[in-house]
């Protein structure tokens, strides 16, 4: 928000679109994800050391890029709707709103186990994943097209063209996303437990 307004541009989202994010497309695909199984392997990893921190320099690391990919890939779409599309502000805002509520559905699969393939992971194999993402289209479709809510929010449809512009720009994140892919110990990392003997 600061960034577009600094520049001179309009709002990029509205306050209200800004809290239905919030409750939408964070809140379910992070319960999704604490329903995980894991990998099975828990038991063979060595402890925590105590003096560690539970989030440590190379996960606001990973925080710090992933945050930075979702902010340029909705402000790049929100610029380009407004001055390549030719949408009017309204529309363009629509348009970064799709960007950044898919962005984070699919940024999900960034979190993925280090050391896991890209398809077949912990976080594919998880069928809670699958139903909040479900869920969470389902609820920004009803945003989108459902008089009443759309009216609330204040998302006029961009046309054909900018649905599609803001579905292509929303894996943006995920795509580059994937170099980054996995903050927490995978399975090739973890050294097993030893026994003494």
């Amino acid at each position: 928000m600061a960034l577009a307004v600094g520049a001179g541009l309009p709002a990029p989202l509205l306050p209200l679109q800004i809290l239905f994010l919030n409750l939408v497309t964070d809140v379910f695909p992070a319960f999704a994800l604490g329903l995980g199984q894991g990998d099975g392997q828990e038991m063979t990893r060595p402890p925590r050391e105590p003096s560690e921190p539970i989030v440590g320099r190379k996960e606001w690391t990973r925080i710090a890029v992933l945050g930075g990919l979702l902010t340029v890939a909705t402000l790049l779409a929100f610029a380009i709707a407004l001055f390549w599309l030719e949408l009017a502000a309204p529309e363009a805002v629509t348009v970064s709103f799709l960007t950044l509520a898919l962005a984070q559905l699919w940024n999900v699969f960034n979190v993925r186990d280090r050391g896991t393939g890209m398809l077949r992971n912990d976080v594919t194999r998880n069928p809670s994943v699958w139903g909040a993402l479900a869920l969470c289209l389902m609820l920004i479709g009803l945003a989108l097209w459902l008089p009443a809510l759309s009216e609330i929010l204040r998302l006029p449809t961009p046309g054909t063209s900018g649905l599609l512009f803001a579905l292509l720009m929303s894996f943006l994140p995920l795509v580059l996303g994937q170099a980054f892919a996995g903050g927490r110990v995978g399975p090739r990392e973890a050294a097993p437990l030893r026994s003494p003997a």
